[in-house]
C-alpha cells in the first residue's frame, strides 16, 4: 500500500508543482473529501474539489506572476506517523515561509481524502528532495 500511496502522492505533488488539476483528476474517488485546518467546512465530492483547487491554482499563478509568492510540493515522510508518506507544501511570500502537510487516505485505489494540516508539524517531516514535475 505504501508504494501506491507514494505514487499517488507524486501525482498530487505534480498538480501543485504545475498548478494543474489534470494530474489528479483520475486519482480522486467520486465521494472524495478535502479538509484543511484553514477552511471552515470540508469540500465534498470530486467535482467540487477540482473546482475549488482550480480556483486556488489560478490565484496562486497570479501571485507567482507578480512574484509575490512561490509554492512547492515535496514528497516527505512523517516520523510521528510511522514514516507515513506525505507532501510538505512550502509557500514563500513577503510575509515569510509557511509549510503544511498534505496527508491522503486511499480507498479502493483512489484518493478518498486529503487533509491539509500543521499537525503533524511539517517541519518535523523527513524531506526527500523529490519535487515531482
Amino acid at each position: 500500500m505504501q508504494k501506491q500511496e507514494t505514487n499517488t502522492l507524486r501525482q498530487l505533488a505534480k498538480s501543485w508543482n504545475n498548478l494543474d488539476t489534470s494530474f489528479i483528476e483520475r486519482e480522486l474517488a467520486d465521494d472524495f473529501i478535502y479538509e484543511s485546518q484553514w477552511v471552515l467546512t470540508p469540500v465534498k465530492g470530486k467535482r467540487e474539489f477540482l473546482s475549488y483547487l482550480h480556483s486556488k491554482f489560478t490565484a496562486i499563478k497570479t501571485a507567482m506572476q507578480s512574484q509575490t509568492m512561490t509554492v512547492t510540493a515535496e514528497i516527505a515522510l512523517q516520523p510521528s506517523m510511522q514514516n507515513k508518506p506525505c507532501i510538505v507544501l512550502t509557500q514563500i511570500t513577503s510575509e515569510g515561509i509557511r509549510q503544511v502537510s498534505l496527508l491522503i487516505k486511499i480507498q479502493k485505489r483512489k484518493i478518498k481524502r486529503i487533509d491539509v494540516c500543521f499537525i503533524p508539524d511539517p517541519t518535523e517531516a523527513e524531506l526527500t528532495g523529490e519535487f515531482p514535475k
